[in-house]
């Protein structure tokens, strides 16, 4: 009747809520909730240089969220059906939070937050120095980034380079990731279980054409 209220929902909406669910529901909410109020006064402490620099924000958030799942009492299927990051993020302060920017990504593999802790939790991820190049990977599909695999093996090629990636370049490596990656390879699983050797002529090609793609820019 014109009147706003907070209402308080339990995912997934489709399952039946008993007691029982709703107690580890509300258990868990009050220990999010702390965890990430303590993430927020730390964030007030932190120096400008982070605070500004958008990729160690996100990085450094993405650190207080890998932190705050290992010590927390969460199912893995709460992360694996990325429920987790909502919950999360809802306690977030305005700083951190993305608002009404990601709402339809919300609870989705694209999920801010979960960019955010892949930024961290990840390995081969320390050479990315742009959140837009960042969000090109992790937009490009889950065999890119989340088998853990691909992405240590193209640090180790483009930790080569004297100078720092933008996002423009970084844009163009993840789209010639994707390309050299074999059409079945639509899941994790299916990269996951691929040998060494074809992965690291994947990363061996893609800087190999990243070079060239670099070198024809500067002589146009």
């Amino acid at each position: 009747m014109g009147t706003e209220f907070e209402a308080t929902i339990y995912l997934p909406e489709d399952m039946l809520l008993t007691r029982d669910r709703r107690n580890k529901a509300d258990t868990l909410d009050d220990i999010l909730k702390a965890k990430i109020d303590s993430v927020n006064k730390e964030y007030a402490t932190l120096s400008d240089n982070v605070k500004k620099n958008e990729i160690a924000k996100w990085r450094w958030l993405g650190q207080k969220l890998d932190n705050i799942i290992k010590s927390s009492p969460i199912e893995q299927v709460d992360i694996d059906n990325n429920l987790i990051w909502p919950a999360l993020g809802q306690y977030l302060r305005t700083e951190l939070s993305r608002g009404l920017d990601d709402k339809k990504r919300s609870g989705t593999k694209y999920d801010h937050y979960r960019k955010c802790w892949a930024l961290y939790a990840i390995p081969g991820t320390t050479w990315i120095t742009s959140w837009v190049g960042w969000d090109a990977f992790t937009d490009r599909g889950e065999q890119l980034v989340y088998t853990k695999r691909l992405m240590p093996m193209l640090e180790n090629k483009f930790s080569k380079l004297k100078t720092n990636l933008n996002s423009e370049d970084l844009k163009e490596i993840a789209k010639l990731a994707v390309k050299y990656i074999p059409s079945q390879a639509k899941t994790p699983a299916d990269l996951a279980s691929m040998p060494d050797e074809k992965l690291e002529a994947i990363a061996t090609s893609v800087y190999r054409d990243f070079r060239k793609y670099k070198k024809d820019s500067a002589g146009s």
